[in-house]
Parts: C-alpha cells; sequence; structure tokens
C-alpha cells in the first residue's frame, strides 16, 4: 500500500517548491501549491503517504496525507481496524479495551480549517507537514512513534485557492486587504461550519465519512480569531455547552485547548483566545463539534 522511500532521502524545504516560507507576508500558496509540495514530501519519504479522501464541489481531488514512523504506516490498516474498535466498544471487555488501548497508536486529524478567510491554516499545514517528516528531535520522534497524524492540507481546497487568487491579485492596490466579494465555498461559504446535521454539502460528507473511517481520538480544526493581534482560537468554549455533549469530551478538549495555549505562552508566543470570545458550543450542527458526540475529543 506504500511505497518505500527511505527517509534520508532528499526532503525539498517548502521554499525550494513554493518559492517563499509559508507565512511570509505578502504571499499565500494556492491549495494546487500545497498539494504540490505535499506530494513531493511522500515521494521523498517514507515516513508520508498520501490518500485520496474526495472531491470537492469544484471538482479539485481532496487530499489527506497519513504522518507516521515508516514502521507504522506499513500497519496502518491493523492500527485504524483498532481505533475502531475501541471508538465501538460495545462488544468489547474492560480488559480487551485497555489491551487494544496498549497495542494501538494515536490517530490525531489536523487540517488547515474549514474558512478559507482565515488564512494561516492552510499555509501552516505545508510547514508542519515538512517538520513532522524531517524534524529528528527527540520530541518530533515521539510522534512519530506513537502517533498517526492525519493531515489535510486545507478543509476548503476551492476556497483556499480562491482566497489566495483574489489576494495576489490585489497586492498593492486599494483592494490588498478587502474581502473577496463572493463566496469561498460554492453556495455555503462561511457556514461550511454549519453543515453537520444535515451534510448538505460534498464537502461535509467528505468529512463526515473520512472521520468514521479512520476514528481519530482527536481532530484539531484550525481557526483564526480577531481582532488583531489575535491568531488562534482555542478551546475551552464559552457556555452553554450542548446539553448532549458528554462530559469528559467536554472536559477532554478544555484540557487539549489550555495545554495548546500554555505551550504557546511558555514559548513566548501570543496570541491565542479561548473562553470568554463569545464561543459557545450550544448549537449541534458544527462540523467541527459534532465528532464530539462521537467520542472525539474535537
Amino acid at each position: 500500500m506504500f511505497a518505500a522511500v527511505p527517509a534520508t532521502a532528499q526532503i525539498p524545504t517548502p521554499a525550494s517548491v513554493l518559492g517563499f516560507e509559508p507565512g511570509a507576508d505578502f504571499q499565500l500558496a494556492t491549495y494546487e501549491e500545497s498539494v504540490e509540495y505535499f506530494q513531493l514530501l511522500d515521494a521523498s519519504s517514507d515516513r508520508i503517504s498520501m490518500m485520496r479522501a474526495g472531491r470537492t464541489s469544484e471538482g479539485r481531488d481532496w487530499w489527506i496525507a497519513l504522518i507516521s514512523s515508516p514502521e507504522n504506516l506499513a500497519s496502518v490498516e491493523q492500527y485504524r481496524d483498532i481505533a475502531d474498535k475501541l471508538a465501538h466498544p460495545a462488544e468489547l471487555s474492560d480488559s480487551e479495551a485497555q489491551s487494544l488501548s496498549r497495542e494501538g497508536k494515536a490517530i490525531v486529524d489536523v487540517n488547515g480549517g474549514l474558512h478559507a478567510s482565515e488564512v494561516a491554516g492552510a499555509q501552516h499545514t505545508i510547514q508542519l507537514a515538512y517538520e513532522l517528516v524531517t524534524d529528528e528531535s527527540p520530541r518530533i520522534a515521539a510522534i512519530r512513534q506513537n502517533v498517526i497524524t492525519v493531515l489535510w492540507p486545507s478543509l476548503n481546497p476551492d476556497g483556499q485557492t480562491m482566497i489566495a487568487d483574489w489576494y495576489s491579485s490585489n497586492i498593492g492596490t486599494p483592494f490588498e486587504v478587502s474581502s473577496m466579494p463572493w463566496l469561498y465555498q460554492k453556495y455555503i461559504g462561511h457556514d461550511n461550519n454549519r453543515d453537520a446535521y444535515m451534510l448538505n454539502m460534498i464537502e461535509s460528507r467528505v468529512l463526515a465519512r473520512t472521520w468514521q473511517e479512520w476514528d481519530p481520538q482527536i481532530i484539531y480544526v484550525h481557526h483564526q480569531s480577531s481582532p488583531f493581534p489575535t491568531r488562534i482560537w482555542l478551546p475551552p468554549f464559552a457556555e452553554p455547552i450542548a446539553s448532549f455533549t458528554p462530559p469528559i469530551m467536554a472536559r477532554t478538549v478544555n484540557t487539549i485547548g489550555m495545554t495548546i495555549a500554555q505551550m504557546l505562552e511558555s514559548r513566548g508566543m501570543p496570541g491565542a483566545v479561548h473562553m470568554g470570545t463569545g464561543f459557545d458550543a450550544w448549537y449541534p450542527g458544527y462540523v467541527d463539534y459534532l465528532p464530539m458526540m462521537q467520542n472525539q475529543a474535537a
């Protein structure tokens, strides 16, 4: 299933392919440029494998990347089966569940965000892929050994390219920072994160199916926040919380959010905002919150 390419092969940097560093001023990669980089990374390392998840409303191929150790990727179907059993444990005894949890690997879904105008997420995934594949530090090596990362270049491929093209065509003009005058996802725009209870959109169905297929224990959807200089929105959510959310899941996702915030602060990286900013979790149809009802910390 996975081609064996040595991890030590010459691995391209993002800048060598894009022509700029991800996040550089006045530069935004389109989805096509992002996927080109991911595919070159896949071709040069046995720590990453690209898989087609589906197609978008505008007909783009939509990709995910699996990133882990070569040994984990070689046995990825076994680990996916374990995750599926743990996600649907009605037939498992406590001892069987404990045994599977020790045998399996954590599956963590990370993506470039739903809202294409929040541009940082889809640029960040390019750099994240490079670092997860190439970084030899003990911390990242431990992640590769113990985690299978399901990394989406973006959750809104059509919108990523629309926004990048609009911005690039207006650099140096009075419209450089203006909003794009059409929806960045066909039919639905920003409300692509309101469709979980109906799954009207192709993209919503692809997401739901992929998350069911991989049963990630953690799903991290990138969100930016305003006003400047805030950069990242993180849990905890403001109250009220959806009444059917399992309390242990609410506490789990809050713990994850605060851990991320603490790590950013300790590294001198302010700009993350969370509870009290008005983003509650009452509405049950958020695409990136519904997995909480399925015992996935999202």
